[in-house]
């Protein structure tokens, strides 16, 4: 009865079952292994961390609106206490959540390469990598040093890196300490670094040992210059075009005064309309070569922004109610993982359908079809009988994924159009307030 079951399952939330499919195929029985390659001193006792984790995850899709609940629909599960799961969950240290993204990231990689899903090429030759970082939203005073805390607590911050072909999160650096600088993580986001790699990020990552350190490693950068970094400026400026925001120049300028100084290209624009920030134009550092056009690839830093959008619209990546930072932080980074697995459907759908129509899929009714339909799905269907039908290879899951995807009709899951609301005009202040009936404007009565 499985096959069939999981073709009406399939017809009806495709989503759903790709999605655990996924979380089996990508992680599965790692979680544990993963704990165990990357803790520093929590370690696992009663309660194995795949099922903290598989709890945690119920929050981030969805099916719980918080750990409590989460807590009360895997306690037979988990077989602790509700103050031990917590107390787990305070214990996650970051280099585990760290390995989460990372590894998901990985196989996701690698599913990809299986479904023959061809990464967009933004610069041909090189792999273009965004850095941005997401301060975790304040959370309710709940720990005992917070009650009579005056300020707002800071949960903590996560930086991540977004592979701009992909699409997809590859790591995840995490700042406990909401106070904490983006710019701390660049000792280990150089580390990351491959050869070929260009760095996109704004101004924060602006300093001049990042930018030796990138250029050490033999990769490339293309960061929006800081006002704390003058540099020495080479030359004169040349006009070297336009684009749709306003006018552009190059000039050569070394990072500092030193005789060997890093010299590097300073791209300005001149805006036609100032940044929300009121700057009415933009300097931008690269050592790419002279044929590059760094203003058309630092305009993909915004997809970045994009994917923390949707991680915050459709998905639960924070809560106010957890202000531990090892629970926020490994709470953003889980839904990270899910974002990647989203991401890994979206590649079966590409292999399987026009490209146009794929991008007019909306990510909330693909996430809303996961969370309406799964935790029926998991009752229906017994953990023994998934494992009997999952595919044991990423080529067999590759296909299976696709098979589903061919099915989809993805005019179900199509965007919805908005259209620009008109300015109501206001109402004089000195202009009577009086009841309508509704029925006789509309010719009722």
């Amino acid at each position: 009865m499985l096959p069939d079951m999981l073709d009406r399952f399939s017809a009806s939330a495709p989503f759903a079952v790709m999605s655990h499919v996924l979380v089996r195929g990508l992680i599965g029985d790692q979680w544990d292994q993963i704990f165990e390659d990357n803790r520093e001193q929590q370690y696992e006792y009663v309660a194995s961390f795949g099922a903290v984790a598989a709890t945690v995850a119920d929050v981030v899709l969805n099916f719980s609106d918080n750990f409590n609940q989460a807590y009360q629909d895997h306690r037979e599960e988990l077989q602790i206490s509700r103050q031990s799961f917590y107390a787990k969950t305070r214990g996650i240290e970051p280099a585990v959540s760290q390995a989460l993204v990372s590894h998901s990231s990985d196989q996701a990689g690698e599913l990809q390469r299986a479904m023959n899903f061809e990464p967009w090429e933004l610069l041909p030759g090189y792999r273009c990598l965004s850095i941005d970082g997401n301060v975790l939203a304040k959370s309710e005073k709940r720990l005992k040093p917070l009650r009579d805390a005056p300020s707002a607590p800071m949960p903590g911050k996560v930086v991540a890196r977004y592979d701009l072909q992909r699409q997809i999160f590859d790591r995840a650096y995490v700042l406990l300490d909401g106070h904490a600088t983006e710019s701390s993580c660049c000792q280990s986001i150089v580390k990351d670094l491959l050869p070929q790699d260009v760095v996109i990020a704004d101004r924060h990552y602006g300093i001049v040992s990042f930018f030796e350190a990138i250029d050490l490693a033999g990769g490339f950068f293309v960061i929006r210059q800081h006002g704390r970094l003058k540099g020495v400026l080479q030359g004169q400026r040349k006009r070297i075009g336009d684009t749709d925001t306003g006018v552009v120049y190059q000039q050569t300028m070394k990072l500092t005064a030193a005789e060997d100084a890093l010299a590097v290209r300073r791209i300005t624009v001149e805006l036609d309309r100032p940044t929300r920030d009121g700057d009415c134009e933009i300097h931008l550092l690269t050592n790419l070569p002279q044929d590059v056009d760094a203003t058309a690839v630092y305009r993909h830093r915004w997809e970045e922004e994009t994917a923390f959008n949707i991680l915050q619209m459709t998905l639960t990546c924070e809560l106010p109610s957890i202000g531990h930072p090892r629970a926020a932080t490994f709470l953003f980074c889980m839904s990270m993982v899910a974002f990647n697995i989203r991401q890994t459907i979206f590649a079966a759908l590409f292999a399987t359908h026009d490209t146009e129509k794929v991008e007019e899929v909306s990510h909330f009714k693909v996430s809303k079809n996961i969370s309406n339909h799964t935790p029926g799905m998991l009752i229906a269907i017994t953990p023994q009988e998934w494992n009997q039908w999952l595919p044991s290879s990423n080529k067999q899951l590759a296909k299976m994924l696709m098979s589903i995807a061919q099915t989809i009709k993805l005019s179900q899951f199509k965007k919805a159009k908005t259209w620009p609301t008109k300015k109501k005009p206001k109402k004089p202040a000195n202009q009577k307030s009086q009841h309508l009936s509704t029925a006789k404007l509309l010719g009722l009565t």
